[in-house]
């Protein structure tokens, strides 16, 4: 049996970019959070600490700024392509060299 190759895309640059609504459905699912006992002194001893994750989870329900976060990604060139039917995903910092090229 003989695989057929599956094509390679040329990368193609694009912005981060989230949707508001994308956004929204998300606050909404953190402020449904159903949260679980917790063994009293577990710790990490059993996965995540839960006062950990519920003041990780406010913070991203509350102060966390997404927009900001946006724009600082999108300081980077983003490119992606498929290579081998995987979807990729590459961003790079800009370096010192001024010439240097950008997706």
């Amino acid at each position: 049996m003989t695989s057929t190759p599956v094509p390679t895309s040329i990368p193609q640059p694009f912005t981060v970019a989230i949707p508001d609504d994308t956004l929204s459905d998300l606050r909404d699912r953190l402020n449904r959070t159903r949260w679980p006992d917790e063994i009293d002194g577990a710790g990490w001893d059993y996965g995540t600490n839960s006062a950990y994750l519920r003041e990780l989870v406010d913070y991203w329900r509350n102060d966390f700024d997404w927009r900001a976060q946006e724009q600082r990604l999108n300081s980077f060139s983003h490119a992606r392509a498929m290579v081998d039917g995987t979807g990729l995903h590459s961003s790079t910092p800009a370096g010192p060299d001024p010439h240097r090229s950008r997706c």
